[in-house]
Formats: structure tokens, sequence, C-alpha cells
């Protein structure tokens, strides 16, 4: 009836059911989600190796899956890990599901709706119905079509279901609006932790250049028998920019090796996992290194330009 609605594109049950799963002795939380044939299109699934759930699955109740690339990559390392076996934990029964396909991560509509869903395991809906004893399903996926109205159309749903089942209560959510509200609020959140970090920088910038400061002062006497034995000012110059840079070099070293620890303890903590991306470790170490040589810039500056008379004359 749904999918016979005007401005429609297509419709499928969705049945969910979250449970623990063990792939090649990885255990893990897994959100398992009952689909029919063709739910690429109903909820953006992006399929990377094998094929989806087709409508002759769902009509047999096939013990079939498709997983998505993150549980593949904890799992085996790798992306393709169709033909393998894993196991569901489906209403205190362990089941036996042969995977014939993967997605991209984080490709489909549901789990874009945030970070802190598990892993996704896609079944044929008419199999889940028969783990769980269930004659019916939780929700209808629905896409419509371009450029049609969201609201008109959901309008026009709930009105046919209403009136068909005599009354009964329906709901329908936007998952798109729902996902942009979120994407919304996770960027003031990251604009928010940005302007604190930023903040965070010029103060440790300012404490470099008081440090160097504060060396210029207490090495006035050096620098004075330098120029006085020829040193030019751009080498005193450098000297210290160069003292600014490995202050900055150790406080990065020192940021991140802290940082990475607490992470990692947080993480083991709530049995979670995080990509470690070395070029993004590198782009903080030369942007703090940058933060420091604008900042011991003064300080360098001060110390070039000192009169030889006047720096061996300070005690």
């Amino acid at each position: 009836m749904i999918r016979e609605t005007k401005n429609v594109k297509t419709a499928m049950p969705l049945l969910i059911q979250f449970a623990s799963s063990i792939l090649r002795e990885t255990h893990g939380d897994t959100m398992i989600c009952g689909i029919d044939g063709g739910a690429n299109q109903a909820i953006s699934l992006s399929l990377k190796y094998g094929r989806l759930i087709s409508r002759g699955d769902v009509k047999a109740a096939d013990m079939v899956c498709v997983v998505d690339e993150t549980l593949a990559k904890r799992a085996y390392g790798r992306d393709n890990i169709t033909g393998k076996t894993i196991y569901l934990h489906i209403m205190g029964m362990e089941e036996e599901f042969e995977i014939v396909g993967v997605t991209e991560a984080g490709s489909s509509l549901l789990q874009n709706l945030g970070d802190f869903i598990p892993s996704m395991v896609y079944i044929p809906y008419s199999t889940l119905q028969m783990l769980t004893g269930r004659e019916t399903f939780d929700q209808v996926a629905v896409r419509i079509q371009e450029k049609a109205n969201v609201s008109e159309t959901k309008d026009i749903i709930l009105e046919k279901l209403n009136r068909t089942t005599g009354g009964k209560s329906f709901r329908a959510d936007n998952l798109s609006l729902q996902r942009k509200r979120l994407g919304g609020l996770l960027d003031i959140v990251s604009l928010i932790l940005t302007a604190i970090s930023a903040i965070s920088l010029v103060v440790s910038g300012l404490g470099i250049m008081t440090i160097m400061l504060v060396s210029v002062n207490e090495r006035m006497r050096e620098i004075g028998i330098k120029k006085a034995i020829g040193a030019a000012a751009n080498r005193i110059m450098l000297e210290f920019m160069t003292e600014a840079i490995v202050i900055s070099l150790i406080g990065s070293f020192f940021g991140i090796a802290l940082g990475g620890t607490i992470s990692a303890i947080g993480l083991s903590i709530f049995g979670l996992n995080a990509p470690v991306c070395w070029t993004d470790f590198m782009i903080l170490t030369g942007f703090s290194l940058m933060i420091g040589a604008i900042f011991g810039v003064y300080p360098a500056i001060k110390a070039a330009r000192l009169n030889p008379v006047d720096a061996l004359r300070f005690e």
C-alpha cells in the first residue's frame, strides 16, 4: 500500500535487533537489521564487495548476511571477507550466517545518525522473523521521489495507514532531517572545541614567548660576548628561534603521548576502537612548531638587536 502511494519511490519492512557477534574470534556488539531485497534503494546501502540481500533470500529465509567494512577490518584486517562465517547471538541462541556482501562503513542512512551505533549486520527480515518468532516488523523504511514534498507525502501515508488499520497510532520520522540536525549540532560542538583549542594554542604560544624573553634577559652577557667576538645578528636570532621550536617540539611530543594514552584508556574501558592516523599527528606537530616559531620571533629579534656594550654591562 505504501509503495503505491503518490511520490513514494520505494518502501520496505525493517526489523531491528541488538545482539552480539563473533567473527574470527572477534566479539562485539552488533545491530542486526532485518531488510528486504532492494535495501540499497530504501536505506542507501553502498555495496563494496559481493552482493546485497536478494528477494530470493527473503522468500527462502536464508541464513545469509551483509556486514559493514568496519566489522570486516576489525576481525580480518581487510575489507573483502565475502564467503566467511559470522555467528550472531539472537534470542539466546547462536546462529551461523554466511557473509555474502560487504558495504562501505557508514553508508546506510540508519548508521549515519550517529557515531555510537554499533557494527551493522543486514539479514533478510524473514530470517529475523523466523529466529525471533515474530510475524510483524518494527518499521517501514520509505524513500520518496526526488523534489517531492516530504511533509505532504508523510501525511498521505499516515492517513492511509490510519484509515486501513482502523485508527491505530503510527509515527513517521524524517531520517534525512534528523541527520542534518545532528550534523549541525556536531558542527557547533566542533566549532566550540576548535575555539577552545585555538585559545589554548595562543596561551601556549604566549608561554613560549615569555620563557624566551626570560632566557634573553638571563643570557644577556652571553649574547654580548658572542656579538663582541663576531657573531652576526642573524646567527643570534637563529639560535633563539631554534630554541623556541625545540620547546614546541618537546611540548607536542608530551601532549600527543598524554592525550593518546588517556584516549586509549577511555576506548578500552568502553570497548571501542579508533584508527590511528599518523598523518594527523604529523600535521598537529607541524602546526605546533609553527606556533612556536611565530611566538619566538619577538624574543629572537630582541636578542639579535642587543648592543654588545650594553649586553656586556648587564649583571
